[in-house]
């Protein structure tokens, strides 16, 4: 059973996450644009295991244009994090969407996942920023 996020008006296509990836300074950032919940998750999960991210490098998501972000969306974060590290990289976030950054505060994942910036510029859109 498919269940849209709160406020979705059914066949929005603006509330399916997508990704964009492009090359930064310190390695990929992947933009998300969409919801990123429980259902979204294992596609972005993914998704980013298919990234190439060098030895050292870092992964960086820009979350600016989530829309959404529920618990399915925190612990897609945290195993891409650990699985990233596993191979010997690092996970960023930059630039978080109100939503994202009020959830960041509210569990503490901005203590996990420090937010950034747009990636190198070391600026960031909220209170917990850089």
């Amino acid at each position: 059973m498919t269940h849209a996020a709160p406020g979705a008006i059914p066949g929005d296509p603006s509330h399916v996450l997508r990704l964009a990836t492009v090359p930064g300074p310190d390695g990929p950032v992947v933009a998300l644009t969409g919801d990123l919940d429980y259902e979204s998750a294992p596609r972005l999960l993914d998704a980013l295991n298919r990234v190439t991210v060098p030895d050292g490098a870092t992964l960086t998501l820009d979350l600016s244009d989530v829309r959404f972000f529920d618990s399915g969306g925190i612990n897609a974060l945290l195993r891409a994090r650990t699985a990233l590290q596993e191979r010997g990289a690092e996970l960023a976030v930059c630039r978080l969407s109100p939503v994202v950054e009020r959830i960041f505060r509210i569990t503490g994942l901005d203590t996990v996942l420090s937010p950034g910036g747009p990636a190198g510029t070391g600026t960031g859109t909220g209170p917990s920023a850089g």
